[in-house]
Protein backbone atom coordinates (compact mmCIF):
# COMPACT_ATOMS: atom_id res chain seq x y z
CA UNK A 1 0.00 0.00 0.00
CA UNK A 2 1.16 3.56 -0.97
CA UNK A 3 2.14 5.71 1.59
CA UNK A 4 -0.50 8.87 2.00
CA UNK A 5 1.08 12.12 1.27
CA UNK A 6 -0.44 14.48 3.39
CA UNK A 7 0.37 18.45 3.20
CA UNK A 8 0.39 19.05 7.36
CA UNK A 9 0.99 22.92 7.01
CA UNK A 10 -1.31 25.08 8.52
CA UNK A 11 -2.83 27.73 6.31
CA UNK A 12 -5.11 30.21 7.42
CA UNK A 13 -8.51 29.95 6.25
CA UNK A 14 -10.92 32.55 7.50
CA UNK A 15 -12.27 33.73 4.49
CA UNK A 16 -13.93 29.85 4.53
CA UNK A 17 -16.80 29.01 6.30
CA UNK A 18 -16.00 26.43 8.79
CA UNK A 19 -17.14 22.83 9.47
CA UNK A 20 -16.46 19.90 11.03
CA UNK A 21 -14.66 18.43 7.59
CA UNK A 22 -13.03 21.32 7.23
CA UNK A 23 -10.91 20.15 10.62
CA UNK A 24 -10.42 16.71 8.38
CA UNK A 25 -7.38 18.65 6.94
CA UNK A 26 -6.30 21.93 7.77
CA UNK A 27 -6.26 24.63 10.54
CA UNK A 28 -9.32 26.54 11.72
CA UNK A 29 -9.24 30.57 11.65
CA UNK A 30 -11.41 33.31 11.84
CA UNK A 31 -11.96 36.88 10.20
CA UNK A 32 -12.67 40.17 12.16
CA UNK A 33 -16.59 40.34 12.29
CA UNK A 34 -17.23 36.79 11.97
CA UNK A 35 -17.51 33.96 14.23
CA UNK A 36 -14.67 33.39 16.50
CA UNK A 37 -13.59 29.53 16.04
CA UNK A 38 -10.08 30.24 18.23
CA UNK A 39 -11.98 28.40 20.77
CA UNK A 40 -12.56 25.20 19.71
CA UNK A 41 -10.74 22.10 21.25
CA UNK A 42 -8.40 20.49 19.09
CA UNK A 43 -9.95 17.19 17.63
CA UNK A 44 -7.45 14.30 16.83
CA UNK A 45 -8.13 11.87 14.15
CA UNK A 46 -6.83 9.63 11.31
CA UNK A 47 -7.17 11.07 8.15
CA UNK A 48 -6.80 7.79 6.34
CA UNK A 49 -9.58 6.02 8.49
CA UNK A 50 -13.12 6.28 8.81
CA UNK A 51 -16.58 4.59 7.49
CA UNK A 52 -16.36 6.68 4.60
CA UNK A 53 -13.42 5.21 2.83
CA UNK A 54 -13.82 1.53 4.21
CA UNK A 55 -12.64 0.54 1.06
CA UNK A 56 -9.91 1.84 0.86
CA UNK A 57 -8.89 0.36 3.96
CA UNK A 58 -8.80 -3.26 2.06
CA UNK A 59 -5.47 -5.19 2.45
CA UNK A 60 -4.90 -5.87 -1.02
CA UNK A 61 -1.12 -6.96 -0.99
CA UNK A 62 0.16 -9.78 -3.11
CA UNK A 63 -0.84 -12.74 -1.38
CA UNK A 64 3.08 -14.38 -2.04
CA UNK A 65 4.44 -11.48 -0.27
CA UNK A 66 6.52 -12.19 2.99
CA UNK A 67 5.36 -9.01 4.87
CA UNK A 68 4.33 -5.77 3.64
CA UNK A 69 3.80 -2.36 5.11
CA UNK A 70 0.43 0.36 5.51
CA UNK A 71 1.13 3.25 6.85
CA UNK A 72 -1.23 6.23 8.22
CA UNK A 73 -0.93 9.08 9.81
CA UNK A 74 -2.52 10.81 13.09
CA UNK A 75 -4.10 14.60 12.62
CA UNK A 76 -4.22 16.67 15.58
CA UNK A 77 -6.25 19.36 13.78
CA UNK A 78 -7.31 22.74 15.89
CA UNK A 79 -7.18 26.49 14.97
CA UNK A 80 -3.08 26.22 14.74
CA UNK A 81 -0.40 23.96 14.96
CA UNK A 82 0.76 21.80 17.74
CA UNK A 83 2.11 24.24 20.49
CA UNK A 84 4.13 21.28 22.12
CA UNK A 85 5.40 17.48 21.52
CA UNK A 86 1.33 16.16 21.17
CA UNK A 87 1.47 12.38 22.61
CA UNK A 88 -1.96 9.93 21.36
CA UNK A 89 -1.96 6.37 22.06
CA UNK A 90 -3.57 3.87 19.78
CA UNK A 91 -4.80 0.56 20.25
CA UNK A 92 -6.46 -2.75 18.42
CA UNK A 93 -9.98 -2.30 18.94
CA UNK A 94 -12.00 -5.22 19.11
CA UNK A 95 -14.56 -3.30 19.74
CA UNK A 96 -14.57 -1.92 16.69
CA UNK A 97 -15.25 -4.66 14.90
CA UNK A 98 -18.39 -5.84 17.03
CA UNK A 99 -20.19 -2.48 16.34
CA UNK A 100 -19.24 -3.04 12.53
CA UNK A 101 -20.19 -6.48 12.16
CA UNK A 102 -23.91 -4.99 14.29
CA UNK A 103 -24.27 -2.81 11.08
CA UNK A 104 -23.24 -5.11 8.28
CA UNK A 105 -24.32 -8.45 5.90
CA UNK A 106 -20.46 -8.55 5.46
CA UNK A 107 -18.98 -9.99 8.76
CA UNK A 108 -15.53 -9.91 10.67
CA UNK A 109 -13.11 -11.66 12.75
CA UNK A 110 -10.21 -10.26 14.48
CA UNK A 111 -6.99 -11.38 11.97
CA UNK A 112 -4.84 -13.55 14.16
CA UNK A 113 -1.28 -11.84 15.43
CA UNK A 114 0.36 -14.84 13.09
CA UNK A 115 -0.35 -11.95 10.03
CA UNK A 116 0.03 -8.93 11.39
CA UNK A 117 2.13 -6.74 13.20
CA UNK A 118 1.02 -4.06 15.16
CA UNK A 119 3.80 -1.99 17.78
CA UNK A 120 3.38 1.72 17.40
CA UNK A 121 1.03 1.99 20.73
CA UNK A 122 2.00 6.01 20.80
CA UNK A 123 2.89 8.69 18.44
CA UNK A 124 3.83 11.91 18.66
CA UNK A 125 2.56 15.09 16.58
CA UNK A 126 6.08 17.44 17.00
CA UNK A 127 5.53 20.82 18.20
CA UNK A 128 4.90 23.32 15.28
CA UNK A 129 3.42 20.70 13.25
CA UNK A 130 -0.28 18.88 12.63
CA UNK A 131 0.60 15.62 11.51
CA UNK A 132 2.71 12.55 12.70
CA UNK A 133 5.09 10.41 10.90
CA UNK A 134 3.87 7.46 9.21
CA UNK A 135 2.40 5.01 11.66
CA UNK A 136 3.12 1.36 10.35
CA UNK A 137 1.03 -1.91 10.14
CA UNK A 138 2.90 -4.64 9.41
CA UNK A 139 1.24 -7.75 7.19
CA UNK A 140 2.27 -10.98 6.26
CA UNK A 141 0.15 -11.82 3.20
CA UNK A 142 1.87 -15.33 2.42
CA UNK A 143 -0.12 -16.63 5.80
CA UNK A 144 -3.40 -15.39 5.42
CA UNK A 145 -5.93 -17.20 4.91
CA UNK A 146 -7.64 -15.66 1.95
CA UNK A 147 -11.13 -17.48 2.23
CA UNK A 148 -11.77 -15.75 5.79
CA UNK A 149 -12.73 -11.74 6.35
CA UNK A 150 -10.20 -10.56 8.56
CA UNK A 151 -10.12 -6.88 10.72
CA UNK A 152 -7.40 -5.21 12.16
CA UNK A 153 -9.44 -1.86 13.12
CA UNK A 154 -6.71 0.25 15.08
CA UNK A 155 -8.38 3.22 17.29
CA UNK A 156 -7.28 6.64 18.86
CA UNK A 157 -7.32 5.79 22.36
CA UNK A 158 -6.19 8.90 24.53
CA UNK A 159 -5.03 12.40 23.06
CA UNK A 160 -3.59 15.32 24.99
CA UNK A 161 -5.25 17.08 27.78
CA UNK A 162 -7.90 19.34 25.97
CA UNK A 163 -8.12 17.70 23.19
CA UNK A 164 -11.17 14.82 21.70
CA UNK A 165 -11.08 12.00 19.59
CA UNK A 166 -13.22 12.49 16.07
CA UNK A 167 -16.25 11.01 16.25
CA UNK A 168 -15.83 9.57 12.53
CA UNK A 169 -12.35 9.12 12.13
CA UNK A 170 -10.98 8.20 15.54
CA UNK A 171 -10.59 4.34 13.75
CA UNK A 172 -8.99 2.62 10.71
CA UNK A 173 -10.70 -0.35 9.44
CA UNK A 174 -7.96 -2.40 7.88
CA UNK A 175 -9.58 -5.12 6.40
CA UNK A 176 -9.26 -8.39 3.96
CA UNK A 177 -11.83 -9.58 2.52
CA UNK A 178 -12.49 -13.24 2.46
CA UNK A 179 -13.63 -15.51 -0.67
CA UNK A 180 -14.12 -19.31 -1.18
CA UNK A 181 -12.40 -19.57 -4.04
CA UNK A 182 -9.47 -17.28 -3.64
CA UNK A 183 -5.87 -18.20 -3.19
CA UNK A 184 -2.82 -19.73 -5.15
CA UNK A 185 -3.87 -21.23 -8.56
CA UNK A 186 -1.27 -22.61 -11.14
CA UNK A 187 -2.54 -21.42 -14.40
CA UNK A 188 -2.18 -23.56 -17.72
CA UNK A 189 -2.45 -21.30 -20.82
CA UNK A 190 -3.55 -22.27 -24.43
CA UNK A 191 -3.28 -20.29 -27.73
CA UNK A 192 -4.53 -20.85 -30.80
CA UNK A 193 -4.10 -18.27 -33.85
CA UNK A 194 -7.27 -18.85 -35.43
CA UNK A 195 -10.96 -17.82 -34.57
CA UNK A 196 -11.36 -21.27 -32.74
CA UNK A 197 -10.14 -24.00 -31.48
CA UNK A 198 -11.39 -26.66 -33.94
CA UNK A 199 -7.82 -27.25 -34.98
CA UNK A 200 -7.78 -28.67 -31.29
CA UNK A 201 -4.08 -29.53 -29.83
CA UNK A 202 -2.35 -29.94 -32.43
CA UNK A 203 -3.37 -26.72 -34.07
CA UNK A 204 -2.70 -24.80 -30.69
CA UNK A 205 0.48 -22.81 -31.06
CA UNK A 206 0.30 -23.09 -27.03
CA UNK A 207 -1.53 -25.88 -25.10
CA UNK A 208 -2.05 -25.93 -21.42
CA UNK A 209 1.63 -24.15 -21.29
CA UNK A 210 2.28 -24.22 -17.54
CA UNK A 211 3.01 -20.46 -16.70
CA UNK A 212 3.11 -20.44 -12.98
CA UNK A 213 1.04 -19.40 -10.08
CA UNK A 214 -0.87 -16.44 -10.12
CA UNK A 215 -3.35 -15.26 -6.98
CA UNK A 216 -7.14 -15.24 -7.15
CA UNK A 217 -7.60 -11.79 -4.88
CA UNK A 218 -10.99 -10.93 -3.75
CA UNK A 219 -13.34 -8.02 -4.74
CA UNK A 220 -15.99 -9.21 -2.32
CA UNK A 221 -16.99 -12.59 -0.94
CA UNK A 222 -18.35 -13.06 -4.37
CA UNK A 223 -16.07 -11.91 -6.51
CA UNK A 224 -12.38 -12.49 -7.36
CA UNK A 225 -10.03 -10.68 -9.96
CA UNK A 226 -7.29 -12.88 -11.38
CA UNK A 227 -4.61 -11.22 -13.65
CA UNK A 228 -3.73 -14.02 -16.30
CA UNK A 229 0.23 -14.71 -16.82
CA UNK A 230 0.15 -16.00 -20.13
CA UNK A 231 -2.20 -12.80 -21.98
CA UNK A 232 -2.13 -10.05 -19.39
CA UNK A 233 -5.83 -10.06 -18.71
CA UNK A 234 -7.46 -9.81 -15.63
CA UNK A 235 -10.28 -12.40 -15.33
CA UNK A 236 -13.42 -11.71 -13.20
CA UNK A 237 -15.38 -14.22 -11.83
CA UNK A 238 -18.40 -13.76 -9.98
CA UNK A 239 -20.61 -16.45 -8.24
CA UNK A 240 -23.60 -16.80 -5.51
CA UNK A 241 -22.99 -18.66 -2.50
CA UNK A 242 -26.04 -19.82 -0.82
CA UNK A 243 -24.94 -21.32 2.61
CA UNK A 244 -21.76 -22.59 1.20
CA UNK A 245 -23.12 -23.86 -2.13
CA UNK A 246 -21.37 -22.12 -4.90
CA UNK A 247 -23.45 -21.62 -7.91
CA UNK A 248 -24.35 -19.30 -10.87
CA UNK A 249 -20.61 -18.18 -12.31
CA UNK A 250 -20.06 -16.19 -14.92
CA UNK A 251 -16.61 -14.54 -16.37
CA UNK A 252 -15.95 -11.08 -17.20
CA UNK A 253 -12.65 -9.14 -18.99
CA UNK A 254 -12.44 -5.62 -18.35
CA UNK A 255 -11.16 -4.14 -22.08
CA UNK A 256 -7.49 -4.41 -23.20
CA UNK A 257 -5.65 -2.13 -25.09
CA UNK A 258 -5.21 -2.47 -28.66
CA UNK A 259 -7.49 -5.58 -28.82
CA UNK A 260 -10.82 -5.79 -29.72
CA UNK A 261 -11.86 -8.56 -27.39
CA UNK A 262 -14.79 -11.03 -27.61
CA UNK A 263 -17.31 -12.41 -24.93
CA UNK A 264 -16.19 -14.67 -22.31
CA UNK A 265 -17.67 -17.95 -21.22
CA UNK A 266 -16.58 -20.26 -18.88
CA UNK A 267 -15.80 -24.10 -20.17
CA UNK A 268 -15.39 -25.14 -16.34
CA UNK A 269 -16.35 -23.56 -12.95
CA UNK A 270 -15.59 -26.59 -10.47
CA UNK A 271 -15.52 -24.99 -7.12
CA UNK A 272 -15.27 -28.90 -5.41
CA UNK A 273 -11.91 -29.82 -7.37
CA UNK A 274 -10.82 -26.21 -7.16
CA UNK A 275 -10.06 -25.97 -11.32
CA UNK A 276 -11.43 -22.88 -13.52
CA UNK A 277 -11.58 -22.47 -17.70
CA UNK A 278 -12.17 -19.52 -19.08
CA UNK A 279 -12.39 -19.13 -23.24
CA UNK A 280 -11.79 -15.70 -24.85
CA UNK A 281 -11.42 -14.62 -28.30
CA UNK A 282 -9.39 -11.04 -29.38
CA UNK A 283 -8.78 -9.83 -32.75
CA UNK A 284 -4.98 -7.85 -32.59
CA UNK A 285 -4.47 -4.45 -33.36
CA UNK A 286 -2.72 -6.19 -37.28
CA UNK A 287 -6.61 -7.71 -37.05
CA UNK A 288 -5.25 -11.43 -36.72
CA UNK A 289 -7.95 -13.44 -34.87
CA UNK A 290 -6.49 -15.05 -31.52
CA UNK A 291 -8.35 -17.51 -28.95
CA UNK A 292 -6.87 -17.98 -25.73
CA UNK A 293 -7.93 -21.01 -23.10
CA UNK A 294 -6.83 -20.12 -19.49
CA UNK A 295 -6.97 -23.14 -16.76
CA UNK A 296 -6.46 -22.00 -13.34
CA UNK A 297 -5.72 -25.14 -10.93
CA UNK A 298 -6.10 -24.70 -6.79
CA UNK A 299 -2.96 -25.25 -5.34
Amino acid sequence: MKRIKINNKCKAVGYILVSISLLLSSCVKSRPGETNFSQLKPIVLIPEGGLSTFSSEALVFPATDVSDTADFHVNYAATNVAPAEETVTLAIDTAAITSFNNASVIQYVLAPDSIFSFTTTAVTVPKGDNYSSPVPLVVYPAKVDPTKNYMIPISIKTVPAGAMISANYGTIYYHLIGNPIAGTYEEYWSRWNAGDTSSGQAGALYYQNDVGPVTFAPNSPTEIAVVSQGTGETDILDFTNTSGLLSNFSVTIPPLTGVSLGSPSLLTADPVNGIYQIYFTYVNSSGASRVIVDKYVKQ
